[in-house]
């Protein structure tokens, strides 16, 4: 019982440090931090309750590093969702990483049910299949050196995510060798056929789907849920236009002022 307590009230200042940070707009050192996956979730999830106490998380980012590996996920703040042609200020960041990947938005409900959602249920609830860029922040001073479980609870390092344009009839196209290319003023940083880390992104859904129907009391259509990058993270400075085509799905931009 002493252990519990303990461990709740570790939590509990993790989640004041990273408001503190958010608030701010400065970053801090980790020190001592979460040891599980599940305490990460549970930052995650505090964090969350206040900066969007009104709101449900309906953007998520999901991904692993490789297939013998958990995928983990994290909420994308409501307000650092986007649309296309967005315009943000260098200033507001940290870093400014970014990454090319494709989500799935849900367009059939998806409540809470004891019995798990097969394959075949998660693709036909998951209707659109989307262009988008991952911005990549983080809270964490010196994160490279920092703990994976650390960066798992500072929402994977999650500083946004922009949202393009995309295709509802994906369920038959081969993603393996999906083409993929990245510009940053014009200049060319990836142009490849495949390359996410599992090689189809599909074989995230189904863990996704019901790990996120578990976590979030079920998906609602118009839930998003992205799924790894394509082009690694690529660094950038203020003064960028961006912009990520998958070539039969959809294109989506951004600008770094």
């Amino acid at each position: 019982m002493e252990q519990q307590v303990q461990q709740q009230q570790q939590i509990q200042q993790a989640v004041a440090r990273v408001l503190a940070a958010y608030e701010s707009g400065t970053q801090f050192e980790a020190g001592e931090g979460p040891q599980t996956v599940q305490q990460a979730y549970a930052i995650q999830d505090g964090v969350a309750r206040h900066l969007w106490p009104a709101e449900r998380t309906h953007c998520w980012k999901v991904g692993s590093p490789n297939r013998d590996t958990e995928p983990y996920s994290a909420p994308i703040p409501p307000q650092k969702v986007y649309d296309s042609g967005v315009s943000l200020n260098g200033a507001d960041f940290h870093m400014i990483g970014i990454e090319a990947e494709l989500a799935f938005r849900v367009t059939q409900a998806l409540p809470v049910r004891a019995q798990a959602y097969n394959g075949q249920e998660v693709r036909a609830a998951l209707g659109e299949l989307c262009v988008t860029l991952e911005l990549v922040d983080t809270r964490l001073r010196e994160w490279q050196q920092t703990s994976a479980l650390w960066r798992l609870a500072d929402n994977q390092i999650s500083g946004g995510l922009v949202v393009g344009s995309g295709i509802e009839d994906w369920q038959d196209r081969d993603l393996a060798l999906q083409p993929v290319q990245l510009t940053v003023n014009g200049e060319v940083l990836a142009d490849k056929s495949g390359g996410h880390p599992l090689g189809d992104p599909t074989m995230l859904l189904t863990w996704a789907v019901n790990h996120l129907v578990a976590r979030n009391q079920g998906l609602q259509p118009g839930d998003l849920i992205t799924t790894g990058s394509w082009t690694g993270m690529k660094f950038i400075e203020p003064g960028a236009d961006i912009r990520a085509v998958f070539p039969g799905i959809g294109g989506v931009a951004l600008s770094i002022a």
